[in-house]
């Protein structure tokens, strides 16, 4: 199986940390946002794993040359002058995926953890025996139509249409979680060149034609974690479920920092929540509370106090340091 992860985005709503660190680098729960998106592949084999990159493009190579991504190749799609969105890369990157019936594409900064086992090799095979041009991987979520865009679908999970405004002749509103599964019918959809969206362009285009494009529900936990706000309540969330009983949720996140950590973490409590933090951070004497993490070589000096606080590899904070809902990198 090909993948291809969309990598190429400024993370805008995550600034300032992403001016310097892109969105997929950024850790949480101390294993970068793009190890999530590999676990969620669980144990597909990858055949060419294909990244696209805009902003930041040094960092993206570097993240992935040493993540331990098991494809048996690894490609990178920079693009330069004018990032081309989802539609527009996987245009720009087609020549990897041509002679595909299926082939995955999906964000490189999903949190999703899903409830059953094999759930995307179980996608594949839908998306083979319906013959989709693509075949997208929804959930269930009370803000489909308000804060986010749904995709309408009719009884049979049939795409009709996107966004917030209801389709006529649908009968449901999906939360897309960004993984699709896609046959290689649908470059006949995509420019040649320039930006263009793979739902609102491509696959709109496609329905309009008459392909098949469907829905795959599945049950699972995905989190928002484009804001600090909601990256940091994610955060606290799977910490909880680290520390908690046996879920799911945890199998999957214990699962992930053994597949993508760089090395051991412990887990511990705090005043007011937990903790992980890598084997060779350090923490001189000072006072955490709620949410913490602290990744491979980080340093925390002494006479900080830090409530809800992300340290990223390497990154340091000085003694004395007061801070609160806010990350180091």
């Amino acid at each position: 199986m090909n993948v291809m992860l969309l990598a190429a985005g400024e993370g805008t709503r995550l600034r300032p940390y992403t001016l310097t660190l892109p969105k997929p680098a950024i850790p949480f729960v101390t294993v970068p946002l793009a190890g999530h998106s590999l676990s969620f592949l669980g144990n597909l084999a990858i055949n060419k794993l294909v990244v696209n990159t805009y902003h930041l493009p040094g960092e993206i190579h570097h993240l992935f040359h040493s993540l331990r991504h098991h494809a048996k190749s690894l490609h990178f799609s920079d693009e330069v002058g004018q990032i081309l969105g989802s539609g527009g890369g996987l245009g720009k990157a087609r020549d990897h995926f041509m002679g595909d019936d299926s082939f995955v594409m999906m964000n490189a900064d999903e949190i999703i953890l899903p409830k059953e086992s094999d759930v995307m090799k179980k996608a594949i095979l839908h998306h083979r025996h319906q013959r989709n041009v693509a075949t997208l991987m929804v959930m269930d979520h009370p803000d489909v139509g308000t804060k986010f865009g749904g995709v309408w679908t009719d009884a049979h999970n049939r795409v009709l249409g996107f966004g917030k405004t209801p389709i006529a002749g649908a009968v449901k509103a999906w939360h897309f979680v960004g993984v699709q599964i896609l046959s290689d019918k649908v470059f006949d959809f995509i420019p040649a060149k320039g930006e263009s969206n793979i739902l609102y362009d491509a696959l709109t285009a496609a329905i309009k034609k008459g392909l098949s494009v469907e829905a795959y529900p599945f049950e699972c936990t995905w989190f928002e974690t484009g804001n600090p706000t909601d990256f940091l309540e994610a955060s606290e969330k799977c910490l909880h479920y680290l520390a908690g009983p046996a879920t799911y949720q945890k199998a999957i996140l214990e699962g992930t920092l053994k597949r993508y950590s760089k090395e051991e973490t412990v887990l511990a409590s705090t005043d007011g929540g937990y903790s992980l933090i890598s084997k060779s951070a350090f923490l001189g004497h000072s006072r955490i509370h709620g949410t913490f993490c602290a990744g491979p070589g980080a340093i925390v000096e002494n006479g900080c106090e830090l409530t809800n606080v992300i340290v990223g590899t390497n990154a340091r904070v000085p003694a004395g340091t007061q801070a609160k809902d806010t990350l180091f990198l």
